[in-house]
């Protein structure tokens, strides 16, 4: 019998007993595989300023902007040490976001793959470690990211395509502009919102039977479309379970951590104040890591079942039920 309870038992069980996948789901949360929750915080509220046209097309306008060399040129010209300065700047920063990137897509492809060892594991331990999923990973390195980057492209495309007309709306009230954005929003959010989920099938397909990204993409598109609404179903679950425990989160630190650091404000305490910062990112991240290692292996066991054969949805069998 399908049910969404097995999966979630799955991953659960999963993620409290193989801690090490946490050091993996640190990392892979970088990465654009949530994208359908991208599309919750971000595409629901779609707006000029978001996300992506402050940092996207920000950063692409300087990098392809005459000014912004001139500008370099001048401050070499008139303080060296300065530019230098800055140079070393930009390229430690240009080395640790390349790593971290790295670490995220080799990662994402270990946890799915070790996620999905355990689910068809017929022993009762497996014997994993962190070297052998990050050598894995490695492999898998460049078709993961392509499909990452496709990904993210696709959504932010559509999520500033949502937002176009409303950039008009601060020039013109117009009734016209107001339906053009009604109309773009439910046509690109469901579009962008699918493709989010397929990628999470493409990158399975890619991992665990080493598909080319084509092949990949066709695999996934299949077991999409006659799993469409299973895939919602289960989007929605994670995503409550998500924002579930993450108000759980905030609401502890909250109440334990918060007061601890306005405290150390108070008594102008650095070593307390320092202490709360560390406690409050430190259960951030273990939040987050346990939350995404959950995710991901919810997905891989999802996708191992849909490829052999196809969900029954709980509104289909609402239906069934009540005919």
């Amino acid at each position: 019998m399908f049910s969404y309870r097995i999966f979630l038992k799955q991953a659960w069980s999963i993620t409290k007993k193989y801690r090490h996948l946490w050091f993996f789901g640190i990392f892979a949360s970088l990465s654009t595989i949530g994208g359908e929750y991208q599309l919750i915080t971000q595409g629901f509220n779609a707006q000029p300023g978001g996300h992506f046209v402050d940092n996207g097309i920000f950063t692409l306008y300087n990098l392809f902007n005459p000014t912004f060399y001139s500008s370099l040129g001048q401050l070499a010209a008139a303080n060296p040490s300065a530019f230098w300065s800055l140079i070393s700047v930009i390229v430690l920063a240009i080395l640790l976001v390349l790593i971290m990137v790295y670490l995220a897509i080799t990662s994402q492809a270990a946890l799915v793959e070790q996620s999905a060892r355990l689910i068809l594991s017929k022993k009762k331990h497996e014997e994993l470690s962190i070297n052998e999923g990050i050598t894995f990973g490695r492999r898998h390195f460049w078709p993961v990211l392509g499909l990452n980057l496709a990904n993210s492209f696709i959504i932010s495309a559509c999520l500033l395509i949502i937002s176009l007309p409303l950039v008009f709306l601060f020039i013109t009230d117009s009734s016209a502009i107001a339906l053009t954005y009604s109309v773009l929003f439910i046509i690109f959010v469901p579009i962008a919102l699918a493709i989010a989920l397929i990628m999470k099938y493409a990158i399975a397909a890619q991992v665990l039977e080493s598909k080319s990204f084509i092949t990949a993409i066709e695999k996934a598109w299949k077991i999409f479309r006659h799993n469409w609404l299973v895939s919602l179903e289960m989007a929605i679950i994670l995503f409550l379970i998500n924002f579930i425990v993450g108000l759980g989160t905030l609401i502890i630190i909250s109440l334990f951590f918060v007061p601890l650091l306005l405290l150390a404000f108070q008594l102008y305490a650095p070593l307390l104040m320092t202490l709360s910062f560390i406690l409050i990112i430190t259960s951030m991240i273990i939040v987050a890591s346990i939350l995404n290692t959950f995710q991901i292996s919810a997905w891989t066991s999802l996708y191992l079942h849909l490829q052999q054969k196809r969900g029954i949805s709980k509104l289909e069998r609402f239906f069934k039920r009540n005919r």
